[in-house]
């Protein structure tokens, strides 16, 4: 059931929203239209408050969606939804105007109309931007992400003008809306200004720079007072406090099993911020920490398994095998990766990994093509239920999840993570 809590939420809150709407009566007389149209703004104020809620990336969100990684799924399907309806919202009120002209009655002055109209064309321009500058760095993106909050507000202030419900009285409706708006604007005022100066609460130094393959830096820190407690395959934020490196904060899995005092995040160069880092970072810099977050743990699956690490994808299969593995689990661990070069962890694995319940199988993509299902069962040869566990590039996780369905091989469940927080 745990798994079903953010979910389940959602689906309370609009509920909660049209059940106690049914029992409100407008100010004045409104088509039938209008009162709907207004009941769609409400749904929408809730998706947006959500929204906010999602992104000031608390732990409970964890719990509430099994992973902070699959509530941004949820982030990016209530923004479409909300703005859908605030476009419908849009539409069929002017509607419902038109009829109300039509009838011949008087319309009272609307002053704050504008600001919903304001409101509406301002985030479309922000999500056009948002889209285009996908292909920018993080940090331009955030930065763009931000003006989200003018769109959130004007939304806000045209609903407390504009609606034809008493919006301050003691019905259900209107003290639910109220609510609902308070955590979305407080929600957005954190995320904005106050999650960066104040969620990163670990304090590390770094002791240890090491290149471990092509392009793939090792970072390991000390803990600087208090240490984060994590369990292998987790990730956190990191985020670089030297002025001078522009490195944005960014999520890593942790590439080490818990150790005391000691955190360490293993780092492929894949662009302009990744290469500030490279670039800037050294030994004794200090860095801080937000997290751990993510539900990627072998031990919610089956006992037989198939570990899949694709390229940098290795690190958290890499911790997970720093601690002894279940006499009673059995895993073919499979680690693809473009040549020699470019495979990080291949010499430490081979001497960590000699067990019967934990069998290593290295896979240079530069000698062997791509990673197939077809090669996998050639050493997983089980009638059993099996669970996958991915991690690595997308198109390769796509690729491999339509094997496996037109494969022999019995799949329970294919785990993996969503690293898209935008």
């Amino acid at each position: 059931m745990k798994k079903k809590s953010g979910i389940l939420i959602i689906l309370f809150s609009i509920l909660i929203t049209g059940v106690s709407w049914l029992f409100i009566k407008p100010t004045r007389d409104i088509p039938l239209i209008s009162q709907y149209s207004q009941l769609l703004a409400a749904f929408a104020l809730v998706g947006f408050a959500l929204i906010n809620f999602i992104s000031t990336r608390h732990k409970v969100l964890d719990n509430l969606f099994d992973g902070l990684d699959k509530s941004y799924i949820y982030h990016k399907y209530l923004g479409i939804s909300a703005l859908l309806m605030v476009f419908v919202h849009d539409i069929t009120i002017s509607i419902g105007k038109r009829i109300e002209i039509q009838a011949g009655n008087h319309i009272p002055r609307d002053p704050y109309a504008m600001y919903g109209s304001f409101s509406m064309y301002l985030f479309v321009i922000i999500i056009l931007i948002a889209i285009l500058a996908k292909k920018l760095n993080y940090e331009r993106w955030k930065t763009i992400h931000k003006f989200m909050l003018i769109g959130y507000i004007l939304g806000i202030y045209h609903y407390y003008g504009s609606a034809n419900y008493a919006v301050f009285s003691m019905n259900a409706f209107s003290i639910w809306l109220n609510i609902v708006n308070c955590i979305g604007i407080l929600s957005a005022i954190y995320s904005i200004f106050f999650y960066e100066k104040t969620a990163f609460k670990y304090r590390f130094k770094v002791k240890k720079l090491e290149t471990v393959a092509k392009g793939t830096l090792e970072i390991t820190g000390s803990a600087l007072g208090t240490n984060m407690n994590f369990k292998s395959g987790q990730f956190a934020f990191l985020k670089i406090l030297d002025k001078d490196n522009k490195f944005a904060s960014h999520p890593f899995t942790i590439s080490e099993a818990p150790k005391d005092g000691e955190l360490q995040f293993t780092i492929k160069d894949l662009g302009d911020d990744t290469k500030a880092l490279f670039d800037t970072l050294k030994v004794g810099d200090e860095f801080v920490v937000e997290g751990p977050h993510g539900k990627f743990n072998y031990k919610t699956g089956t006992k037989n398994q198939i570990w899949i690490a694709g390229g940098i994808g290795v690190t958290p299969f890499r911790s997970f095998s720093q601690v002894d593995i279940p006499k009673d689990y059995s895993i073919d661990f499979f680690y693809a990766y473009n040549n020699e070069e470019e495979g990080a962890y291949v010499n430490e694995l081979q001497e960590l990994i000699g067990s019967d319940n934990l069998r290593l199988h290295l896979f240079n993509s530069k000698e062997k093509g791509f990673l197939s299902v077809e090669e996998i069962s050639k050493h997983v040869k089980t009638e059993e239920t099996i669970d996958v566990y991915f991690c690595g590039p997308k198109p390769m996780r796509e690729n491999l999840k339509k094997q496996f369905i037109s494969s022999k091989l019995k799949v329970g469940k294919f785990h993996y993570e969503n690293f898209q927080f935008r």
